[in-house]
Order: C-alpha cells, then structure tokens, then sequence
C-alpha cells in the first residue's frame, strides 16, 4: 500500500510539472479583418424591417428590377456601434439615373441625393450616423433598373467637421466665432446650416454669454473626446470666446501712424476747432439727433450692429452662395460669388440685439435654361471662419449697396469698411442739424484704386440716382477726397473700386479683404464765405454777394466751380469787376457767362493768361440781366486739394 501512495504521489507531481511547462492554449480571435466586406443584396428588402444591416466598410454587389409601375426600392441599415461618419458612394445604373435617399427609424426622409444625370452615379461623404440610419438605393424614374455597387466607409468624426444632414436651422452645427468648419456641398440640393452665437452687449470682458442649445452636435465635438454627451443626448453648442473691445482709442490731434494709414502720409482729418469727437457708442446716437435738429422727418433709432467676418474657401467647380439670416431665420444679407473662387466677406452687420445668427453655404446656381443646376462638389470639401471684426463700433456695415441700407456717418468720426468681393459697393449717409460743408477723405489701401462719390437718391418714382460729385484723380494705394460738400440735411457718399480696362473691356477686378480703407468726415458751419460743393453746372451755381470774396478749391482734376451774379433788377448796365487770386500747380482761369433765356450760357469775357499763381481779372459792363463766373484750371489737367483760390466780384471799374 505504502508503494502504491508513493506512486500516487510522484505521479501527480508529473502531472503538475507537465501542466507548469505546457504554454496556456490562446482562444481563437477569429478571422482579422483586413478590409471592407462583400455583400450581396437580398431580396425582398423594400422594408425597413428586411433592410440589409452594414457595421463596418463594406461592398455590396445589389441590382434594382425595372418595374413599369412603380419603384424597386432596397433598403440597408447603417448600424456602425458607435457614432461615425460614412461616405456612401453608388455606381449608375446602365441607362437610368439612380438615387439615395437616408431617413431615420420613425422613416422620416431626411436627405436625398440625386445629382448626377443617367448612367452616373451618386455620392454622400458626410453622414454621420449616431445610432443607425436606413439608405435606400433606388431609381430616380419608374420603368428602369439594372446592377449596381453599393460601398460604404465609416470613419471616426474628426474636430471641426460638417455632420449631414444640417439643411435646416434645428440642425444647424454650432460654429464658434473665430473656428473654422469643414465641410461638403456634396450634391445638388445641399444647403449646410450653421448656428453662430454672438456676444452680449452687455458681457463683461473675459465672461462668456450663455449659449442656447443647438440642437445639434458642434462641429468639433466628438463622442471619443474627453467630455463628450454620451450617445443618444444632444451636444450642447460650444460657447464662443468672448471677444474684448478692441475698438482704437483716437487722438484727433496725433501724428498720422507710421504705417501711412492715410496714404500718402497724411493725418487723419481735424474735427471743427472746439468740436468733440465722437465717441464709438454714440454714432447711432448722434445721426437720430442731427436729423431731429434738421427739422427733417423722424427717423428710426439706429440699431446697434455687430460687424462680422466671413471666410469661405474656394472650391473647384463651385459658385458659393452665402446667406446670414436672423434667429427667426430672416435674411440679413445674401452674396453669390465666383465659381471655383474663395470668399472674403468683411463687416457684415448683424443686429446686436440678435444673439443668434445663421449662416447659410450652398451652390449658387449655373447655366441657364434646363441645362441650369445649383453646383456642388462631393470630392473636395470647404472651410468656413465666423469671427468679429476688430474695428468695433467704427465697422461700415454690410450690406450697405443700397442708398437705403447706407451705413451712417457722423461730422467728426470715421468708419472702416473693406472693398471685398470686386463687385463691392459701399454707400455712407451723412445727417446733420444744420447747413454745414463737409470733408470727405477717402484712404488708399493696397492693390486697389478707389473711386470716392456724392451721389443723389432718385427724385420721383421710376427716376434714377444722379451722381452729383466723383473723385477718383489717385491711382492704385492712393487717398481720394471731397471738398466743401455743401449738406443741409442728409447726404450720401459711395465708395467703390475703379474700372480699368483689361483685354478691350472696362472692368472692376479690385479688392482687398485683409485692409480696411478708412473714411473720415470733417464739418464746418456753412458761413458763405466758402464754395458749396457741387457746383460744377450753370443750375447748380452758387449765388455770389458782391463785395464779398468767396474761396474755392480746384478739386479733383477737371473740377469746375460756377458763382452767380443776378443784376436783372438793374435798370441800366453795371461795372463789375471781378479778381480771382490763384494758387499753386493750378493755372486758374476765369470766364465770365451771360445766361440766355432759354438757359444756355453766353461767354462774354474771359482772363487766362496760365500765369500760375498770379491773378486773373474781369472788367465788365454788364447789361441788366443774370450772368455766371467760371473757375476751372485753364489747362483742364491739373487740381490741388490743399490750397484755396479767392473770388470776388465787386461793383464798379
């Protein structure tokens, strides 16, 4: 018995020995996968419920029957596990148009892609699936059919990624102001919506506002990162920075910066002597004062704006659309750009009183006819950039194309506005509580030759807007100004670029969306002793008092001032004499002109000798009647913005 236990015993210890030095068996992991699967359609799947389920990257080799009265629809569900964005491509069918459709588990359609024309296919790149999504793959028109091939890819979401569909403002993407989005107009019929916070008026520096829910995830939240809403809840939108007042300080009596802001080297223009600037909180202010004074119809307050940026990258093939709308989805402003040529869209104004905007990017439409389609582009994406623009209360406003829509100027303030796209217009509208003449400084900017305007609403139903001044004498970089533009209750202004002519055609191809063009406006009490802009026709001439001497400038090139003498009331002929006292560059000239009856000019008399700056002189027997001066540069070339001629007109030899 004892021998047997031993026994027992060693061979338990053999046992236990051969158990220690036999490696641990490894369960079998299954086959690795390497790429997408292959799988074949099966019918009948028209039905949710019979929907093929696609986890992973996938091929699947389908066909649609080419049935006359109805469709053949295949449905698939997309059921990745964890939320993912899929790019789902389909091939043509043989001599028919094929289409996708994607609708959620209650079988709401929630977008559709049917963009390429008959025997080409369609594609999808950005569908985010959370939980699952149903695709259906069917024919645009009944009666047709054939084979096709069905691939899906998932891919993790990425920061900063458009997620489809978000054709809608429930489902529009939070966009931060200052981060950039990217994103697809990937067929036809895509519109991609996005939520833009904007911050409180009343927001102390360094705080941020409370932000709304979006109802949708933000472009940069994604369920992997560190904080991110668990499946199923709703991403609350990402706040945005909070934007410190960056709006400059200035010091009207300050040396022009060395940056040469103003072009040129000069100064910014003087406020009248003992005239206060005004503040950047008090420009709407002050315009709804000015208007009161004037005597004119009240206006409406103005409503405090914020200026905004817009950034759209170019996208081959593309026309860019964008749209700013407010929260009640009402349009703000609306531009179509180029096809395949990025926009830089500066100093959009939006209301401040609106803490929520829309942005709205899509294909502008192409071609004409039947052949017209909205263009879109499924293999490259865009970025897109909200941010607040610097200039602060001091911004021009867009839209501001229409005399209507005017951003408001005040007599001792400037405002910064951008020439971006090239069709850019600018209008400015000046109020004032009294006769006043203006001066109107235009700053030259890089790579852009500007035209500085007064221009004149229309007069009556079905008339036009008259232009009543225009300075465009500088060249590329270079300042333009206006000179003792008489106002007397409301007056507008227009920036805009120059045409130049390219290859036969006159056209406008400046811009600059990185630098502002500044535009200041300087007043002074209308006291008669100065020209009134403009009076470059006999109807506008401005009425002279004899014995009393009146200055001028000869500003721009090829400016020409009339003065009117009225001595119809005399009952015999009048001695006159008149003294025009020159200036530098200019070669002044003086003409004398009888108005005829009919309104037409007479020329009488006149003294141009080009002396340069020495005087020239008119002596005249005037016969009772009505009768203009004429000053001008006798050469019709030259101008001088800086210094003043001196007109006076007196009675006797």
């Amino acid at each position: 018995m004892r021998r047997w236990g031993w026994v027992c015993v060693v061979g338990l210890l053999g046992v236990a020995a051969c158990k220690k030095d036999v490696p641990a068996e490894v369960p079998d992991a299954g086959v690795e996968e390497t790429g997408p699967s292959a799988l074949t359609e099966k019918e009948p799947n028209e039905r949710p419920d019979q929907a093929l389920p696609i986890t992973r990257d996938s091929v699947v080799t389908g066909g649609l029957a080419a049935e006359p009265n109805k469709l053949d629809e295949d449905w698939y569900r997309l059921a990745p596990g964890t939320p993912r964005i899929a790019d789902v491509t389909v091939t043509g069918l043989p001599g028919g148009d094929v289409k996708l459709d994607v609708y959620d588990q209650d079988r709401n359609r929630l977008v559709g892609v049917n963009s390429e024309g008959e025997g080409k296919g369609e594609r999808l790149p950005n569908l985010y699936v959370e939980k699952e999504r149903w695709l259906v793959v069917s024919p645009a028109r009944k009666g047709t059919g054939g084979a096709y091939t069905l691939e899906v890819k998932y891919r993790q979401p990425n920061d900063g990624e458009e997620r489809e569909p978000n054709d809608r403002a429930v489902d529009a993407a939070a966009l931060p102001l200052g981060q950039t989005v990217t994103a697809f107009l990937g067929h036809s019929g895509d519109e991609d919506w996005y939520r833009v916070e904007l911050p409180g008026p009343a927001t102390p520096e360094g705080e941020v506002p409370a932000v709304q829910d979006s109802g949708a995830p933000a472009p940069g939240a994604t369920p992997e990162a560190p904080g991110a809403p668990a499946p199923g809840s709703t991403p609350a939108a990402v706040p945005p920075p909070s934007v410190p007042d960056e709006t400059p300080v200035i010091d009207d009596n300050a040396a022009p910066s060395p940056e040469g802001t103003f072009g040129g080297g000069e100064p910014p223009a003087q406020p009248p002597e003992g005239a206060t600037p005004t503040a950047p909180g008090e420009l709407a202010g002050a315009t709804a004062a000015q208007a009161a004074d004037a005597g004119l119809p009240p206006l409406e307050p103005e409503v405090p704006s914020v200026a905004l940026k817009i950034e759209l990258s170019a996208v081959e093939g593309v026309r860019p659309e964008i749209s700013v709308l407010s929260a009640a989805e009402a349009p703000l402003f609306t531009l179509q750009g180029k096809e395949g040529e990025p926009l830089a869209l500066r100093n959009i104004g939006v209301r401040a009183t609106d803490r929520v905007v829309y942005v709205v990017v899509k294909g502008g439409w192409t071609g004409t006819g039947k052949a017209q389609r909205r263009t879109y582009n499924a293999q490259v994406p865009y970025t897109l950039t909200v941010s607040q623009e610097e200039a602060g209360a001091h911004a021009e406003l867009e839209p501001n194309d229409e005399l209507l829509k005017a951003t408001p100027l005040t007599g001792a303030g400037f405002r910064e506005g951008f020439l971006s796209p090239k069709s850019d217009v600018d209008n400015y509208v000046l109020t004032t509580r009294e006769p006043v003449l203006a001066k109107v400084e235009l700053s030259g900017v890089d790579r852009l030759d500007l035209t500085l305007s007064m221009v004149e609403p229309p007069q009556g139903d079905g008339q036009k807007e008259t232009v009543l001044l225009k300075a465009n004498d500088g060249a590329l970089k270079e300042p333009e100004r206006l000179n003792n533009v008489a106002c007397n209750g409301t007056c507008y202004f227009r920036v805009e670029g120059s045409f130049r002519k390219v290859n036969g055609k006159f056209v406008k191809d400046f811009e600059n969306a990185d630098q502002p063009y500044r535009i200041s406006v300087t007043t002074v009490p209308d006291n008669g002793g100065e020209e009134r802009e403009p009076n470059n026709t006999a109807d506008r001439a401005q009425d002279l008092t004899l014995g009393k001497a009146v200055r001028g400038t000869v500003y721009p090139a090829k400016d020409v001032d009339f003065f009117r003498v009225d001595l119809s009331d005399r009952p015999v002929r009048t001695a006159i004499t008149a003294t025009l006292l020159g200036i530098l560059k200019v070669d002044v000239g003086l003409y004398l002109h009888r108005v005829q009856p009919d309104g037409k000019l007479t020329l009488v008399q006149t003294s141009d000798r080009a002396k340069g700056d020495l005087p020239e002189t008119i002596r005249y027997s005037a016969e009772p009647g009505v009768y203009v001066f004429e000053v001008r540069d006798a050469k019709n070339r030259e101008a001088n913005f800086q210094d003043s001629y001196q007109l006076t007109v007196e009675e006797g030899e």
